[in-house]
């Protein structure tokens, strides 16, 4: 097989995506491929061009925030021209449910241009343990690994392919009302428990929690996060050098009704298991 090119374009709050696009990018190297990584999580590096332009495969990997790709990455998705590239997915998400990511990610990129080939779901810890959550604190694990590679794998597979299957997906119950609800979002006004502010003055300054802002709400002189723009990723906690960046303490509380409320335990949560989707059905199985 002749050397070729991949790109892996991914965002990454708490680093749980970029660990399974590393894992990634370590199986097709093995295969003898040229992968690059690129990170579109911080504000800035999606203000600039994608060179896609002598890359035909590419793979994209997002976390999921209340059943979509994070709103920011929606966004941007649709300032890309595909020019009838291939590309594959995949979705990291804290054990609840992927959503209507799948269905909608890749229309957004159909919509622009690409083809999609096939997706894919890993487990990982939920980005709210970074405000005392306790999710999957140990995920990935052996097995999710073992499925990131099997979906490296396929990609390889289906990205050489002179005519590789074609990928539909049906549009998941509720997909219209879900929709229609994230257009007419109130305009935040009270600042959420999950959104993130400085708690002490003992910090360096380094501005870290400013510069790595997916959407530029975090201010480092006042210590807090914009209400409205924030997307409570916890990526200015998780990166915090001086971990004086928390979210507010009441937060934890909320943590078993988070449970209570999607009737979920950690057994439950446990035994959910990262899967590659190449059929509709799999998407709800």
């Amino acid at each position: 097989m002749s050397k070729t090119k991949l790109t892996i374009v991914y965002f990454s709050g708490t680093n749980v995506t970029r660990t399974y696009a590393k894992k990634l990018q370590e199986t097709v190297l093995e295969i003898g491929w040229d992968v690059k990584l690129i990170d579109v999580t911080p504000h800035r590096s999606r203000q600039k061009q994608i060179l896609l332009n002598d890359d035909q495969q590419i793979i994209f990997g997002f976390p999921v925030y209340a059943d979509f790709a994070p709103r920011v990455i929606n966004q941007w998705i649709e300032t890309l021209d595909g020019e009838g590239k291939r590309c594959a997915m995949f979705f990291t998400y804290g054990g609840r449910t992927s959503g209507y990511a799948h269905f909608h990610t890749k229309l957004l990129l159909e919509n622009v241009g690409f083809e999609v080939l096939f997706s894919a779901e890993f487990l990982g810890r939920h980005s709210f343990n970074q405000g005392g959550w306790s999710i999957l604190e140990d995920r990935p694990n052996v097995a999710d690994f073992k499925v990131a590679q099997e979906f490296a794998l396929l990609a390889v597979d289906r990205f050489s392919m002179e005519n590789p299957p074609d990928f539909q997906l049906q549009k998941p119950f509720g997909y219209y009302y879900a929709i229609k609800a994230k257009e007419q979002r109130m305009k935040q006004t009270k600042r959420g428990k999950a959104q993130p502010y400085r708690v002490t003055e003992d910090c360096s300054m380094c501005r870290i929690c400013e510069e790595e802002c997916p959407t530029q709400a975090f201010n480092a002189d006042t210590g807090l996060s914009d209400i409205e723009t924030c997307i409570e990723c916890m990526r200015c906690v998780y990166l915090c050098p001086d971990g004086v960046i928390q979210c507010n303490p009441t937060m934890k509380d909320d943590f078993q009704q988070f449970l209570d409320y999607f009737h979920l335990n950690q057994t439950m949560l446990e035994a959910k298991q990262s899967k590659i989707i190449t059929e509709s059905w799999q998407v709800a199985a």
